[in-house]
């Protein structure tokens, strides 16, 4: 990086070193959104591979190899991405739930922990709901109820991985139930807002049904006024 400076400010009529690094700075603030653009990207054609090629074929003839063909990416960053074809389904996947956990490591130490993981949640939502498609996912669910295993078992991965994330907060073991409880509690509450989003609405949509969502589990899931 020192390079850069020198060789861009070594040159005639070049900007001052203060005004390079402002520069750099500014190229450094913008790099984090351009790679997480990037990731949604990559997503956003892997998920859309892997459902075409579900939908036409049958999940049972399809490869991890045939979703990285049709997206045009290698095997590696598939993997980046999902552990098993199947998880391409899934709304989260490993990175989105890395930026969770990322989020969660930057709430402040005394905030409330159920506020902390809606905050780190909520930073995901630009990225998720970038995506599109998911209402032909729900027709390969509904196509192959026996993918629902497998969605499971992912759903669970990722609920693991916050709890950990969560432990960690909290100075506690990744097995403690506390930690459990929260993950599961927020999994569950994005899950349900999830279910009755509509993605045309997007982010703002999302959004509130979540908010709503953490709203009624902090106030102890009052029933509705009718």
């Amino acid at each position: 990086m020192q390079n850069y400076i020198s060789a861009v400010c070594c040159q005639p009529d070049a900007p001052t070193l203060a005004h390079c690094g402002k520069d750099l700075v500014s190229m450094q603030a913008a790099a984090p959104g351009l790679r997480e653009r990037k990731k949604a990207e990559t997503r956003a054609a892997l998920r859309a591979a892997a459902v075409r090629l579900f939908l036409e074929r049958g999940p049972a003839a399809v490869t991890v190899s045939d979703i990285c063909e049709a997206a045009g990416v290698s095997t590696r960053t598939f993997f980046n991405y999902f552990d098993v074809k199947e998880e391409a389904l899934l709304p989260w996947d490993k990175h989105l739930i890395e930026e969770v956990i990322t989020g969660l490591a930057a709430r402040p130490a005394a905030e409330p922990p159920l506020t902390a993981v809606r905050q780190a949640i909520e930073q995901t939502f630009p990225s998720l709901a970038a995506g599109t498609g998911w209402q032909a996912c729900d027709r390969v669910l509904t196509a192959y109820p026996e993918l629902r295993t497998t969605i499971v078992n992912g759903m669970i991965r990722n609920q693991t991985r916050l709890a950990d994330a969560l432990a960690a907060r909290a100075g506690q073991t990744g097995g403690s139930l506390y930690p459990q409880l929260l993950a599961g509690a927020a999994a569950s509450a994005f899950r349900a807002a999830f279910s009755v989003w509509a993605p045309e609405t997007g982010t703002a949509g999302l959004q509130a049904l979540v908010g709503e969502a953490f709203d009624r589990l902090a106030a102890g899931l009052p029933p509705e006024s009718t």
